[in-house]
């Protein structure tokens, strides 16, 4: 019987002797032992059967038992316990030891815990406070008086702004625009899930719902076929291989096997086109019908 120490040493990476992250595991072609991308893009000799001709490519088996392995956060002081695909959400938006900076210069780079983090600002920063509380619910006269729109405004969206203003998605939700650019109601995620998504939608990044995923294609007026990825990429699929999504951006320099371009218009997809084009099927299918 397979032992969670030997599960953890058979996908440790030969070059960094870490597990590597869920999304970064690929594997060589020549022995098909793993690695993390980013270590095993800075090596022209595969570390283990020294070759010299081989390529890597995403090792995606590998990729969802990590991302199903659990280990506790690495935070000092934090004792929770989550999933390494939720791991990095986590750290980010949720664990209260997390260090976060000061945005006032006169503060010199002071980092505080997040649970310390709003009452060190309502302590050193209380005027501030007060006098800017309100614009965060602030909303643009213009947009208030909802006044008769031409066509060129509607195009540029220059007289709505959705981080303020808001619209209701198709399952009458209320979403914003969120850090990616993308629309996001805070809601639970339809459709199947997957190893990148907490299952909710947002609130300011990753996987959105389909409802939300509509406004992105609504508000962007995007032609029929596109989508926008997680990353908030613009993206469709490709004449030379209509099955796969592309965004065509320079995300992928670490990538021996590609000129750094997902796409665009075959070979390898960035990780947010290859979630995306994972989701089209199941979650977003309706966009398309």
């Amino acid at each position: 019987m397979t032992s969670i120490d030997d599960l953890e040493l058979t996908l440790t990476c030969a070059i960094c002797l870490d597990v590597p992250n869920p999304d970064d595991a690929v594997e060589t072609s020549c022995c098909h032992h793993l690695f993390c991308l980013s270590c095993i893009a800075t090596v022209g000799t595969c570390p283990v059967c020294r070759k010299t001709d081989f390529q890597t490519v995403s090792a995606h088996f590998a990729r969802r038992i990590i991302g199903g392995m659990v280990v506790q956060c690495p935070n000092d002081g934090c004792s929770e316990k989550v999933t390494r695909s939720n791991l990095t959400d986590h750290i980010s938006n949720h664990c209260a030891y997390s260090l976060l900076r000061c945005p006032d210069p006169e503060c010199k780079d002071v980092k505080c815990i997040r649970k310390e983090f709003l009452p060190h600002l309502i302590k050193e920063h209380e005027d501030f406070l007060m006098k800017n509380y309100n614009k965060l619910w602030e909303i643009d006269n213009i947009t208030a008086e909802k006044p008769n729109r031409s066509s060129d405004d509607k195009a540029n969206n220059r007289l709505f702004d959705d981080r303020l203003d808001g619209t209701l998605n198709k399952f009458g939700r209320h979403a914003r625009l969120g850090s990616t650019g993308k629309f996001y109601c805070g809601g639970q995620l339809d459709g199947d899930q997957c190893s990148c998504c907490n299952k909710w939608c947002g609130p300011s990044n990753g996987c959105n719902c389909s409802g939300c995923m509509l406004l992105d294609v609504q508000k962007r007026q995007l032609p029929y076929g596109w989508f926008v990825n997680r990353d908030g990429a613009a993206i469709r699929c490709s004449e030379m291989e209509p099955t796969k999504f592309y965004c065509g951006r320079m995300v992928m320099e670490n990538n021996p096997t590609t000129d750094g371009y997902c796409g665009p218009d075959n070979g390898e997809q960035c990780k947010a086109c290859e979630i995306l084009n994972k989701q089209r099927h199941s979650r977003y299918a309706q966009i398309w019908t």
